[in-house]
This record gives C-alpha cells, structure tokens and sequence, in this order.
C-alpha cells in the first residue's frame, strides 16, 4: 500500500449552532488503504463525510488531496449514501447511469453497458437491471449503490454505514465485494461504519472520532493496545470480543 496521502483533514471545525461537532479534527487517509471510521452516534462521522465530498462546508479547516493536488488533478469521488438513497421511479439500471447522464456525453447505448458492467462488478445480474429499488432485497439496493457510487471510475470511494441492516450472510458478502472492489480497483476506501465485523474483516486502519477529535487511529491492535474510556468499552465490549472470534475462527 502506497504511503501517499489521499486525504488530508486539518483543523477542522464544525459547528451548528451552539453545538459544536469537530472541534480541531486532524485526519491523514493513505493512498490506496480501507479506513473504517467508528465513534459514538453524533460524533459526526457522516458530517465529515460529507464536507470531504463538498456536499456540506465546514466551519474552519482545511481538506485537501495531497496526491492529487500533486498531479494537477481534481479528485474523482464516489459516495454510497446511508440507505443506498436510489431514486425510487428509476430502474437499477437507470440509477447507475444517473451518473453518466449527468456528467458526460456518452450515447445512451454505451451509458447502458457502462452501467451494465458497474453492476456486475457489484455482484448484481441482469435480472435485477430492469427492477425498481422497492423490489429489490436491501442487500441488492446496497450493491446497486456501490455500482452508482463507480459508475464514473472515482479514485476515492466514501461508504456511509454499508452494511447496516444488512443480516449477517449478506453484510459477510458486501464486506468481500468491496474488499475485491478495492483490490482490483486501486481504490481509496472511507467507511463509516459501527459493524465491528467489518472493521475486523477488511479495514486496513480504524480512526476514532470522539470528542470532536481523531482520539485514535491505527490498526485494530494498535488502536485497542492502549484503549482506555469509549475506545475500550467499544472493542472489548461483548460484540467487540464476538468480532474478533469471528475473524480468528475464520
């Protein structure tokens, strides 16, 4: 894995109101890693996804792309919203060439085989091409999202909760395709999650957001080495202790 910097979060600030959310957040994700980003509900986990994406501005800070940035260009990013947020009167197959639509100048038969060929490489066949998301499983909308989220060959992929309500077979089979997708992809992975499987099963690193800050990032052993307050609680809790069961067993 590459030690450039793919993201780089300094000072960041988010307020709204008299609440504050980040207060001085500092945050590196490396070239070509898979960060699982954790903390407790209303640490603002999904707010900084979103200022990262620029959909949301933040308060004070600074985000950058430094490798990027180096290379003169302007990041490439895909976003798999909580709940996968597909447009409902749309077909599979028309949500994953939204994109396209949007933003090139593809005809219509090459937008259909692009998306065609995204959501294969989501583990979703042509049965499911021509079905609206409401007769989908959540699992399957999930994976049509994450082809949504490629349909534009990002470098940078940014997951919000991916397996949540997902049972245990389906979010096992999500956590490998995207492990796949990264692999073979070269992608740069940021995922919100509270699934401690996941973490175990395919973060190369786990950031904790807590006290509007990164109070700890490392790899899981790091990270729990010196856990102490919520961090502990956290990963040796009973689910923590379960998590890690499974990946040992496995």
């Amino acid at each position: 894995m590459s030690g450039d910097i793919a993201i780089r979060v300094r000072g960041l600030v988010t307020r709204f109101g008299a609440q504050t959310v980040h207060e001085g957040l500092d945050l590196d994700v490396r070239r070509g890693e898979i960060l699982g980003v954790v903390g407790p509900s209303g640490c603002g986990k999904s707010v900084l996804l979103r200022e990262i994406v620029g959909l949301q501005p933040a308060t004070a800070g600074e985000i950058s792309f430094p490798y990027l940035e180096a290379e003169g260009r302007e990041p490439r990013v895909g976003v798999m919203f909580q709940d996968g947020a597909l447009f409902s009167n749309l077909t599979v197959l028309e949500n994953v060439e939204a994109p396209l639509r949007e933003h090139t100048r593809l005809s219509p038969h090459l937008r259909r085989e692009i998306a065609a060929l995204k959501l294969a490489m989501a583990g979703l066949g042509k049965d499911a091409h021509h079905k609206r998301p409401a007769q989908i499983s959540g699992g399957m909308r999930k994976r049509a999202a994450v082809a949504r989220a490629l349909a534009l060959d990002p470098e940078l992929l940014f997951l919000d909760e991916p397996t949540a309500g997902l049972d245990p077979i389906a979010a096992e089979n999500f956590d490998r395709m995207t492990r796949e997708l990264a692999k073979s992809l070269g992608l740069t992975v940021f995922l919100v999650t509270h699934d401690l499987d996941t973490l175990h099963a395919i973060c190369d690193r786990v950031a904790v957001l807590y006290g509007g800050k990164v109070a700890a990032i490392g790899t899981i052993a790091e990270i729990t080495a010196h856990a102490e307050g919520w961090v502990a609680e956290y990963f040796s809790g009973p689910r923590g202790r379960a998590a890690i069961r499974g990946v040992v067993g496995g």
